[in-house]
């Protein structure tokens, strides 16, 4: 009940005030009904604390991710998160990779589609930043599918350099879904990892390329 009630305040809010576009939902909807809803990872550029909820409230399905515990601190914003899935970390647990990965790996098993940024953290100039190993570890682990998610307009909306949401208009663009089993089975572990990795990156690139018209590209 309270999940529904917060992507329905996240909706109201995106479409309103950053009229957002969305591509790609449809076929993404279909892939998770015919695959019986299994977990998928989520694997988007990050560019704005508005990133999180911005998936969540699209996303047919609960989702799990990782925030840090001090967006928490409002507490009605802090509720909200959490019905669309927020688990709140401290900083220093934050900043332990190994704990992360198994809490998210975690989440998978419970069943829950997980949403990882790859860059780690938020932009600092809007670009795709180098990708952590992460997100190809979990699907290696786990054999859950990677879903490339382009974001973009909310570093010109809500930047790490803004205090306040700017009415800035945002798009989302949805991939095609990566499956680790189709990495070569006769690589080493290290070198299959490496190859999704690099697959995601692409996929991101090209979904990235694909995203609606209208917002302003970095250069």
């Amino acid at each position: 009940m309270l999940f529904r009630f917060a992507q329905i305040f996240f909706r109201v809010y995106f479409f309103l005030y950053h009229r957002v576009s969305v591509k790609g939902l449809s076929d993404l909807k279909k892939f998770l009904a015919e695959s019986g809803g299994k977990p998928v990872i989520l694997a988007a550029n990050h560019e704005s604390y508005l990133d999180p909820p911005l998936i969540g409230m699209l996303f047919p399905n609960a989702i799990r991710f990782i925030a840090w515990d001090g967006v928490f601190k409002f507490r009605p914003f802090g509720a909200l998160l959490h019905a669309l899935g927020a688990v709140p970390v401290s900083q220093e647990n934050k900043n332990s990779a190994a704990s992360l990965l198994r809490d998210v790996m975690e989440f998978i098993k419970q069943g829950f589609s997980v949403l990882i940024f790859p860059e780690g953290e938020r932009t600092h100039d809007g670009n795709l930043a180098p990708m952590e190993g992460g997100a190809a570890l979990i699907s290696s682990k786990t054999r859950a599918p990677i879903v490339p998610v382009w974001i973009d307009g909310t570093f010109e909306a809500y930047s790490r350099f803004h205090k306040i949401p700017r009415p800035r208009h945002v798009a989302v663009t949805f991939g095609k879904p990566i499956f680790p089993d189709d990495i070569p089975h006769d690589l080493p572990e290290k070198e299959r990892r490496r190859v999704l990795l690099d697959t995601l990156e692409r996929a991101l690139t090209e979904t990235r390329d694909g995203s609606p018209h209208g917002i302003r590209r970095r250069t």
